[in-house]
C-alpha cells in the first residue's frame, strides 16, 4: 500500500523507472550551467576528428591538379601502406620512444630514490629539478641550437679540449644527431618521471620497509622487492604518459635538425607536416595523422593490459 502511495505521489522514493532518473534541483541547475560547456569541448574534440576522417576518404590538395575532394575510397589508406618514407620515420620515432622513455625511467627513478633519501635540502633540489620540464620545447630547441653550434657551441669546444673532433658538429652528422635528440628529450622529461616516482616513495608506508630491514633486508633489495612492486601502478602511468608524447614528437626535431641531415631524424609527425603543409596533400596527411593515432592508441591499450595482467599474476 506504501508503495501504491508513493507511485502515486510521484515520490522520488518508489521502485518506478522514474526513481532511476530522479534528479535533484540543484543537480539540474548544475547540469544546466555545465551544458553548454559539455557542448563546445564536445564540438572542439569531435569536429576536427570527424572532418579528418571524412577527409581520408577524399582526394584533396591545394596545389595538385584534380584534388578537389573527389571521393577516393580507400585509395589514400592503401597509398600509406607503400609509403615505404612513413615506414622509416614510424620506425625512427619508435626507436626514439623506446631509447629516450628508457633512460628517462632508468635515471629518473634512481634521482627519485636519491632525493627520496636526502632529508635536508629536498625542497629545493626538486625545485631545481623542475626546470628543464617547464621551459617550452622551443626554447629548448633554441637553447640546444646555440650549444650544438658547429662554430662556437659550447659542446663542440669541451669536445676539442678532450681531443675529440666531430665533423661539421653534432647534429649535422647523422651518426649523432639522432642520438643528440635521444639526450635532450631525456634531459627535459627525467624529472618528470623522477617527480612522480618521488611521490610516489613517499606515499608508501614504512611498516614494509622496516619489516624487511628486520628480516636483514640490504638496500637493494628492500627496493627492488618491496618498493618497486608497490610503484608500478605510479610507473606505469608514468611510462605510457611520456610514450604518449614521444610518439608526438616534432617541435625539438624541427627546430634543431628540421629531420637532418638528410632524412637521419625524419620522425613520423615531421613527415606528417611535410605532406600537408610542404605538399599541400591534405587528404593524405588526414589519413597518415589518424593512421598514427589508431597505432598510438592500440600499443597504449596492448600495453596497459599487458601489464596489468603481469601485475595481478604477481599478486
Amino acid at each position: 500500500m506504501q508503495m501504491m502511495s508513493n507511485l502515486k505521489q510521484g515520490s522520488p522514493a518508489s521502485g518506478s523507472w522514474r526513481t532511476q532518473f530522479y534528479l535533484s534541483r540543484n543537480t539540474k541547475i548544475a547540469i544546466g550551467f555545465l551544458l553548454p560547456s559539455i557542448v563546445l569541448l564536445a564540438a572542439i574534440i569531435l569536429f576536427p576528428i570527424g572532418y579528418s576522417l571524412a577527409l581520408t576518404f577524399q582526394s584533396y590538395s591545394l596545389v595538385i591538379p584534380g584534388k578537389t575532394g573527389q571521393w577516393a575510397g580507400f585509395e589514400n589508406y592503401l597509398k600509406f601502406l607503400g609509403d615505404k618514407a612513413f615506414w622509416a620515420a614510424l620506425g625512427r620515432v619508435g626507436l626514439f620512444t623506446l631509447l629516450a622513455v628508457s633512460f628517462e625511467v632508468v635515471i629518473g627513478v634512481a634521482f627519485a630514490y636519491l632525493l627520496n633519501a636526502i632529508r635536508f635540502g629536498r625542497r629545493l633540489l626538486t625545485s631545481l629539478l623542475l626546470i628543464p620540464t617547464i621551459l617550452t620545447p622551443v626554447v629548448i630547441g633554441l637553447m640546444f641550437n646555440l650549444i650544438f653550434n658547429a662554430q662556437f657551441g659550447l659542446f663542440n669546444y669541451l669536445l676539442k679540449l678532450a681531443g675529440i673532433q666531430i665533423t661539421d658538429g653534432i647534429l649535422n652528422n647523422p651518426s649523432t644527431a639522432f642520438a643528440a635528440l635521444v639526450a635532450i628529450d631525456v634531459w627535459e622529461w627525467m624529472p618528470f618521471i623522477a617527480l612522480i616516482m618521488l611521490a610516489g616513495m613517499q606515499a608508501i608506508p614504512e611498516q614494509p620497509i622496516e619489516a624487511a630491514q628486520i628480516d636483514g633486508a640490504n638496500g637493494w633489495q628492500i627496493f627492488w622487492q618491496v618498493m618497486m612492486p608497490m610503484l608500478r601502478p605510479v610507473l606505469i602511468v608514468a611510462i605510457l604518459f611520456r610514450a604518449a608524447e614521444a610518439i608526438r614528437e616534432f617541435d625539438k626535431v624541427y627546430i634543431l635538425t628540421g629531420g637532418g641531415p638528410g632524412t637521419a631524424t625524419e620522425v613520423a609527425d615531421l613527415y606528417l607536416y611535410r605532406v600537408s603543409f610542404s605538399n599541400w596533400d591534405l587528404s593524405y596527411g588526414a589519413t597518415l595523422g589518424m593512421v598514427m593515432f589508431t597505432l598510438a592508441m592500440v600499443v597504449a591499450v596492448l600495453y596497459f593490459f599487458i601489464t596489468v595482467k603481469r601485475g595481478e599474476e604477481q599478486r
